[in-house]
């Protein structure tokens, strides 16, 4: 589903997490928890029941104090990557659903790289077991070629997904659902010690229409039909909505300590993964 170009340029990224981890196996990210490995974390004071062969006796000899060394647990984070996988996905020149399932492989990809867990599955529940390992690559790839947009999803399918692991949660989407509220989503998310982000894909023209003219428009999931007149005035209070919906989201998702960003679908890798870096979700490996 990727390039060899494009592998390349996420060879070089990483995921950022913001929070201390604590997962369940051996992995590649700090634990809060301390633990005997090769990188020094600080020093505590010595309590009653300590190992006390962690006792640094040099501290000792300058401080006349029992002093514990204490070192950088490393456990393993899990990745959740969640596609909405609705009609209207479909729509947007080009289409926003290629544009959203290569950015899915892309996050996937990363996640195995840093030997996460990683799970991916659709916002309507259909899902893959958590996997570990570059190997895991082909079996994710293969299932995201599978998925077809064309349910029907939103916010609510949210509380429906238990199979959702502590960690990231990254949801990949339109978000365009007439009066949908993701506050209660994404407070949901972070009660189960998921990290939130809504990473929104539109077209370049959903973003900034070209329509003009007396025309009918017709919903690509409810197939409810409006006919309007689109005025170069319609067309700033359309813009003007987008930027409220999107200031929506990101205030759902910043109450929930998560992150909201954005991105076109003809935007290639680069551009994607520079919105992951200015946004904080991507950091350079």
């Amino acid at each position: 589903m990727l390039s060899a170009a494009e592998l390349g340029l996420l060879g070089r990224l990483d995921l950022a997490y913001h929070r201390p981890l604590s997962g369940l196996y051996a992995g590649e990210r700090r634990s809060p928890r301390a633990a005997r490995s090769p990188e020094f974390a600080d020093f505590r004071p010595y309590v009653s029941g300590d190992d006390f062969r962690q006792i640094d006796w040099r501290a000792f000899a300058r401080l006349e104090r029992l002093m514990l060394r204490l070192y950088v647990a490393e456990e393993e984070a899990c990745l959740n990557v969640v596609l909405d996988t609705s009609g209207s996905m479909l729509l947007g020149e080009p289409a926003k659903w290629p544009a959203a399932r290569k950015l899915a492989a892309a996050l996937a990809f990363m996640g195995l790289a840093g030997m996460d867990r990683v799970q991916v599955g659709e916002l309507s529940g259909r899902h893959l077991p958590a996997l570990r390992g570059r190997d895991g690559v082909a079996r994710i790839w293969s299932f995201l070629e599978t998925l077809e947009a064309k349910a029907e999803a939103g916010p609510e399918h949210i509380r429906l997904l238990r199979w959702l692991r502590p960690g990231i949660t990254v949801i990949i989407s339109d978000f365009l659902v007439e009066g949908a509220d993701w506050s209660a989503p994404m407070a949901a998310l972070r009660s189960r010690r998921q990290e939130p982000v809504l990473w929104q894909v539109l077209g370049p023209d959903e973003e900034r229409p070209s329509l003009s003219g007396d025309l009918k428009l017709v919903d690509a999931e409810s197939e409810r039909a409006r006919e309007l007149t689109i005025t170069p005035a319609l067309l700033r209070d359309y813009e003007r909505a987008l930027d409220q919906h999107r200031e929506g989201l990101s205030r759902a998702v910043q109450a929930a300590q998560g992150r909201f960003l954005h991105s076109s679908s003809a935007d290639d890798m680069e551009a994607m993964m520079l919105a992951g870096l200015r946004s904080g979700v991507v950091r350079r490996g």
